[in-house]
């Protein structure tokens, strides 16, 4: 009997690690800032596993930001989206990923101060 609860014990203790949970669930995601980015007009190419049906941004050290949170972007073509500031952006910036079944991602100051463009980033995203 204690064997049989102990293998049922392991086999459960092995399933909960093939099983995501609802939560703490994360993937990678590269972002190449587009060719023509600037600080008047910023482009990028997202790429993870899974459709992405919404992106937001937040300019880390903007005061903009810090009052109204995440800014949407625009999606342009494909795995493009872009953002169309109003003031020039401050970074570093951080991402808001929204897949197909409506979880959300979090990529945390991934395009650095001094980004250029036509560069590759790579950032963990965690659900939010």
């Amino acid at each position: 009997m204690a064997s049989r609860l102990f293998a049922l014990s392991a086999s459960l203790a092995l399933l909960s690690l093939l099983i995501p949970s609802a939560h703490g669930k994360s993937k990678t995601a590269s972002f190449h800032v587009e060719e023509g980015s600037n600080n008047i007009y910023f482009s990028v190419n997202i790429k993870c596993d899974g459709d992405i049906t919404a992106v937001s941004l937040m300019q880390t050290d903007s005061p903009y930001s810090r009052e109204n949170g995440w800014q949407p972007l625009t999606h342009n073509f494909g795995t493009v989206w872009r953002f169309d500031p109003l003031d020039p952006t401050m970074p570093p910036f951080s991402f808001q990923i929204t897949d197909s079944q409506n979880n959300k991602f979090v990529a945390k100051d991934v395009i650095p101060p001094n980004w250029k463009p036509d560069t590759v980033y790579t950032a963990n995203l965690i659900q939010a």
